[in-house]
Formats: C-alpha cells, structure tokens, sequence
C-alpha cells in the first residue's frame, strides 16, 4: 500500500505536478487553502508526510505551519515547506517550526521527491519511544 502526501499549496499547477512526480511512490491528497487541509488531516487518516506552502489564501504566512507544528496531534509528521519567500525568512521559521526541508520556487521536483522519500523512510522518534524496554 502507498504511503499518503498531502500536498498544501493555492498553485493548482504545483499540485498538479507534485501529483504527476509522487504518483509512482506514493498518494497523493492536495488542498489549496489552509480550511480544506485541515478538514482532510483532522478525519484521522494522516499523512506520512505533509508539503505546504505557507502563504495560503485563507491563512496568514505560516499559520498553518505553526498549527501543525504545535498540535500535539500533527507535530510528529515530517514537513516540507515550498515557497517564494526569501531565502532567510524560509531559514529562520523552518528552523524556528522544526521543519524537516524547505524548497525555494522555483525548486527541482526531483529533488523534493528525494528528499520526501528520505524523510517518509526515516524512523520517526515518537515512534520509537513506544518501543523503549524500561
């Protein structure tokens, strides 16, 4: 079975190749505004990883972002932000959320999947907590 993306971003055309360029390893769930994301997570069927651009229509700059990052619920699921920001501004809030990559746009699709790729394979922490012998 295939490990679900959700893919956050209003650019119909980045959705639509980040679709085209998961399709093969992954399924691929898009929202383009911060109120649709959040309906899909909160269903409980989560994501092995999230792509999110923080400049939603529906949301203040990274919002969203800070959201997930400070549920308690969302916060252990691997993020990748893309955006057209300027390069210090995604360093610092990436650093600031914890974000595991960040893409500037235009960015190298190929290089996003590989990256995801070793994010989604790498052993989540929280996960391993449970697997503790005390």
């Amino acid at each position: 079975m295939k490990r679900k993306i959700l893919v956050i971003t209003e650019s119909k055309a980045i959705r639509f190749l980040l679709q085209t360029v998961l399709h093969d390893d992954y399924t691929t769930v898009t929202a383009a505004e911060a109120g649709e994301a959040v309906h899909h997570i909160s269903k409980g069927d989560l994501p092995a990883a999230i792509v999110i651009d923080p400049e939603l229509p529906d949301t203040e700059p990274w919002e969203l972002v800070e959201h997930f990052r400070t549920s308690g619920l969302y916060q252990h699921i691997p993020m990748l932000v893309i955006s057209s920001r300027d390069e210090e501004e995604i360093s610092k809030y990436s650093l600031d959320y914890g974000i595991e990559a960040a893409f500037k746009k235009p960015f190298n699709p190929i290089d996003l999947k590989q990256r995801l790729d070793a994010l989604v394979k790498a052993p989540n922490t929280a996960d391993l907590a449970w697997l503790k012998v005390v």
